[in-house]
């Protein structure tokens, strides 16, 4: 892996990490974030938001953009704790470590480590700290925020079909139509493209027993891949994976389960994250040829 200090879309001191054709910038003036992903000389897939890029400091939470670290279930304001101060950079051999240090409102410690898998792909572990003195129960909440103009590709449970019971619990929240275009509810993939002319936002959640979620836009996708255990307590009626849109970007989310965490403790959630050349996804017969063959 190969790391280097540069600016990045105003801010002065970001990090760039490249393992092969994958590149990722990670912002050290706010943050942890990782605001930059590319593959080889394409694009960013990741949305910036310019009214704040290049910003540090202040009170508000701002969306910025990129991948963020967050706690769910959601709720203002602890889910809205700012993350526009400074963060700790901390080498290993395995890695490097960003470290916000602990949310005031929240009693709350974030970190994400980047660490190199194989050639093309990165290992992204998200850390979430008790620095309080009592027990919390909360889930790490992986959201990453991709640019405009793609299509989020979600697997579902398939089973078996002789099977009795339900095997897929499908979250919808309550400003989310249904029969939104955007929305593809296929056979064997759920398909999220995001638009700017829209009658408003759209998020689903559900139970990713496959583990993994990707965007597809300009000539390139981005997959995180992740663990779903079966047996465990997630978030929002037991979704492991989350996926909303509105005018200006969309956002691929995992969570990991619910976890009762002492004083002191830690939880982790481990995303495996690649790269690669991939055709517009228009259908869910587009989706097949690529991913039937990749997963």
């Amino acid at each position: 892996m190969k790391i280097k200090k540069i600016p990045f879309e105003g801010w002065k001191n970001c990090v760039e990490l490249k393992n092969g054709n994958f590149r990722l910038v990670v912002t050290t003036d706010i943050g942890p974030r990782i605001i930059g992903a590319f593959c080889g000389n394409g694009p960013n897939m990741m949305y910036v938001d310019k009214k704040t890029a290049g910003k540090i400091g202040g009170k508000n939470w701002n969306i910025y953009g990129g991948h963020r670290l967050w706690h769910s279930p959601e709720a203002k304001p602890r889910s809205y704790a700012p993350d526009n101060s400074p963060v700790k950079v901390k080498k290993e051999n395995d890695g490097i470590i960003f470290s916000s240090g602990m949310e005031h409102i929240t009693g709350i410690s974030k970190s994400i480590k980047i660490s190199p898998q194989g050639k093309n792909s990165f290992k992204i572990t998200h850390i979430l700290k008790n620095e309080n003195l009592w027990d919390i129960e909360l889930a790490a909440w992986a959201l990453t925020v991709m640019d405009c103009g793609g299509t989020a590709i979600v697997p579902q449970p398939e089973g078996n079909k002789k099977d009795l019971l339900p095997n897929r619990y499908i979250t919808v929240w309550p400003y989310t139509n249904m029969a939104d275009k955007r929305l593809t509810w296929g056979e064997k993939y759920i398909l999220l493209k995001q638009e700017d002319k829209c009658d408003g936002p759209a998020k689903f959640g559900i139970n990713c027993e496959d583990g993994w979620i990707a965007y597809a836009n300009k000539g390139y996708c981005l997959r995180k891949k992740f663990t779903h255990f079966v047996d465990a307590e997630y978030p929002d009626n037991g979704c492991s994976i989350e996926c909303y849109t509105c005018s200006f970007m969309l956002e691929i989310e995992t969570l990991s389960p619910l976890y009762l965490i002492s004083p002191g403790s830690s939880i982790t959630h481990e995303e495996i994250w690649d790269i690669f050349p991939c055709p517009e996804i228009n259908n869910e017969d587009d989706a097949r040829k690529v991913f039937d063959k990749t997963n």
